[in-house]
């Protein structure tokens, strides 16, 4: 009996050792199958981290333009408030500016021609047609509706021109009067004669002294008359007109306002 229990439990033990052995693969499968799983997921986690991270990067990216747009209007908006300012501030300091100059720069020395019948009713810079029975002038530079007083250095007569035209574009020349205003210098037989010139009104016509009205003066039988006071150019200038039928002689003057 004992030599059977002897054998029957050598023959277990190989058993035993047989099923170790056919259990260590499982378990190495096991083992592998949960290690590779791990590295896949490492690696599907690191692939998904760059994508995330250009996710990220581009919502950087559009929150930095979006930052940049918004700037920029900010720039915009401001640049163009400033040139509001700016167009309102010259707006208002515009006649400053006008009695500045004319008081400082704008008189020159030069001469003066006239144009006359070949352009009458011909298109002017101003978009106005050309009257050569009115008293309007040619510059180079002066703005359109400008009020000049123009004073020949020969005979030391003057006459008051709105600037409606450009030129003269001859050397040496600074206006080109209309036929109306050369007459008034009797400067219609010479055709050039040397003038001054005096900026007396801002662009739209009003005397640059607050003090000052324009005035039409003509001959009557009492004296010297005056009519007015104009504070724009244009009304002095229709009143003019109207009186020159029955007094040649008449002119737009400046003097000290009621």
């Amino acid at each position: 009996m004992l030599a059977v229990a002897v054998a029957c439990m050598l023959l277990a033990a190989p058993m035993k050792a047989d099923a170790a052995s056919a259990s260590a693969p499982s378990a190495e499968l096991s083992s592998n199958a949960s290690s590779s799983g791990a590295s896949k997921a490492v690696k599907k986690s690191s692939q998904a981290r760059p994508a995330k991270s250009e996710k990220n990067k581009k919502a950087v990216k559009t929150s930095q333009s979006g930052k940049a747009a918004k700037t920029a209007k900010s720039g915009k908006a401001a640049k163009s408030s400033a040139k509001s300012k700016a167009v309102s501030e010259q707006s208002v300091d515009s006649r400053d500016i006008w009695l500045k100059r004319a008081q400082q720069s704008e008189v020159f020395t030069g001469k003066a021609s006239w144009y006359g019948r070949d352009f009458h009713g011909g298109a002017t810079a101003s978009g106005l047609n050309y009257d050569m029975y009115t008293f309007t002038a040619a510059h180079r530079t002066l703005p359109m509706g400008t009020v000049v007083r123009v004073t020949d250095q020969e005979n030391g007569k003057s006459v008051m021109v709105c600037v409606t035209d450009r030129g003269p574009f001859v050397r040496g020349r600074i206006i080109d009067l209309s036929f109306a205003a050369a007459q008034q210098l009797d400067l219609g037989t010479r055709g050039v004669g040397k003038v001054e010139l005096e900026v007396v009104s801002d662009e739209s016509g009003t005397p640059l002294q607050a003090d000052q009205a324009y005035y039409v003066r003509y001959n009557a039988a009492m004296g010297d008359e005056r009519i007015g006071p104009f504070r724009a150019f244009a009304d002095a200038a229709a009143m003019h007109e109207a009186l020159r039928q029955a007094h040649p002689e008449a002119e737009v003057v400046l003097g000290h306002s009621r």
